[in-house]
């Protein structure tokens, strides 16, 4: 019987990069052993679960990209279907596999996954090597150095941090042009019992067909990630010496096209997020001269979401209201006509309607449509379970994770985060959008049916004149809808709903889910993007 030869695997899962990548690194470290980089289409593995289109676009050509650059060095990216313990058990029986490495994917949704991965390793002889490459730190421990539980507010995360010391700074860029590869391909044998991709596949091969008015926008992969990481720093930088920080929120660009914001990238790992936190914070470092030094305010967001991961690490029901912890139990209401009207972006407010749009559309909005829309449909005025919104980011926007877009949805519901029940912060959708763009040339972009109202009527053209609607050849009622509800009389309503919920709550006894309590009111007003004295 031939002799197996032995290989190191690269597990890629969400970490679709090369540069600061520690797996690839440890999986090259002894260069007399065959590197097999693999990706498992599993069902199961973040983005090929909850997905549509333009997502699954986005992450096959990060995939291409990668194995592009595999295909330079004389390599490729073996891409595979199958449950990942079999994928292994077949794998092994046509090669000895020395090594696993991977980068840990901390959301608790996927332990059942890689706990069963580990153990097929453990008892199969295959040393397993984790590294953290998704986050600035690894959520376990922060949950360790806090007692055994998350930090409860976003300042009592940032103190545990603290205390467990800054992120490690970038790896060194692996020497590949040694290492020999292995593909699948060329075992025959293998090939008739595993699902071997010879080429990148297709949304369509996976089972995602393309919706009608979908429209690719953003392109995936680390090179092209790599060219708006830089403008993105010198964007940064710019706004330091300008005496500024967190240029994305200070000038909120809602139109821009493709966006800023990397949170794509830095969802699929096609730039490290420690690249992209040490860049900023050295970048403030040379043009303050690290006076005074950097510190999390100039990266918020990056914590933000640092901080929702380590909330999702160890709650399986996190994604859901009735078994979370963390979370109030709101009595929703359950309509079907509302929920459908919403999704559809057939709610009669335009600025509400081109979010829907956009989304469904391009696969991303801006944060500020994000919190209009998660508003909008739970305590602001539809009075539906935030759960729906979240189902519907998590299928259509390309930068959508588990963690991130559940604590926002919790939070903007105020079902957790937020102070408990609270509802003092109600954004109208007939007004929020003119403070970003005044003249309405998102909604004339995503809502062509209003593309000839005058800005004055745009944001609610039911008000307009008949005379105005029929020049504008958009007749509310008729072309495009009335409001489905009333704002000012749903709002009213839905605040006394919480104060109710609030009342029953003290006095029942019931003991309120501990994360409920932001640190402070300015807290609120930054994470809805609002000024001071803005309610």
């Amino acid at each position: 019987m031939p002799t197996k030869e032995i290989v190191n695997i690269l597990w890629f899962r969400n970490g679709l990069r090369l540069h600061d990548n520690e797996s690839l690194l440890k999986a090259t470290k002894d260069t007399s052993q065959k590197l097999l980089p693999l990706f498992i289409f599993d069902g199961e593995t973040p983005t090929t679960k909850h997905c549509k289109y333009n997502k699954m676009a986005f992450l096959l050509e990060c995939l291409e990209d990668l194995d592009t650059q595999f295909w330079h060095l004389g390599g490729k990216l073996n891409m595979v279907e199958g449950d990942p313990v079999e994928v292994l058990r077949k794998i092994s029986k046509h090669f000895s596999i020395n090594k696993l490495c991977f980068d840990q994917d901390c959301e608790s949704i996927w332990h059942a996954r890689d706990d069963a991965v580990k153990n097929f390793c453990r008892t199969h002889g295959i040393t397993v090597e984790e590294s953290i490459g998704a986050t600035l730190w690894d959520p376990l421990e922060i949950i360790e150095a806090n007692g055994g539980s998350p930090p409860l507010t976003y300042s009592q995360f940032c103190q545990v941090t603290d205390g467990i010391g800054q992120p490690r700074r970038p790896v060194a860029d692996a020497q590949l042009t040694d290492v020999q590869f292995v593909e699948l391909e060329s075992c025959e044998n293998l090939l008739s019992e595993l699902t071997v991709f010879p080429n990148i596949p297709t949304p369509q091969m996976l089972g995602i067909e393309k919706e009608n008015g979908v429209d690719k926008i953003y392109r995936g992969g680390e090179r092209e990630a790599l060219k708006y990481f830089y403008r993105r720093i010198k964007h940064e930088r710019e706004s330091f010496l300008e005496g500024a920080f967190l240029p994305n929120r200070l000038e909120p660009d809602i139109l821009v096209n493709p966006p800023k914001s990397l949170s794509p990238d830095i969802k699929f790992g096609c730039i490290s997020v420690k690249k992209f936190y040490w860049a900023v914070l050295d970048a403030w470092g040379e043009v303050n001269d690290d006076h005074p030094p950097g510190s999390y305010k100039i990266v918020s967001q990056l914590i933000w979401r640092e901080f929702f991961y380590a909330m999702s690490a160890n709650n399986p029901f996190y994604g859901e209201m009735t078994r979370n912890p963390i979370c109030i139990n709101i009595p929703w209401c359950e309509n079907d006509d509302y929920l459908n009207l919403f999704l559809g972006g057939q709610t009669g407010y335009p600025f509400i309607d081109a979010g829907i749009r956009q989304l469904k559309k391009e696969g991303w909005v801006h944060h500020i449509i994000r919190n209009a829309l998660s508003m909008f449909l739970t305590r602001g005025d539809l009075w539906l379970s935030w759960e729906h919104g979240l189902n519907m980011f998590l299928k259509y926007l390309i930068d959508a994770d588990w963690s991130v877009c559940a604590g926002n949805w919790m939070w903007v519901s105020s079902s957790a985060f937020e102070k408990s029940l609270n509802a003092s912060v109600s954004l109208d959708p007939g007004v929020y959008g003119s403070r970003v763009d005044p003249e309405g040339e998102y909604i004339r972009k995503y809502v062509p049916e209003l593309v000839k109202f005058p800005a004055k009527y745009i944001y609610q053209p039911w008000k307009a004149p008949a005379a105005i609607q029929e020049k504008a050849d958009c007749l509310i009622g008729k072309d495009y809808p009335m409001p489905m509800v009333v704002h000012q009389e749903a709002s009213v309503r839905n605040r006394k709903m919480m104060e109710e919920l609030q009342e029953i709550l003290q006095n029942s006894g019931m003991e309120e889910p501990s994360h409920i309590k932001p640190s402070d009111e300015l807290e609120v007003k930054i994470f809805f993007g609002l000024r001071a004295n803005e309610s």
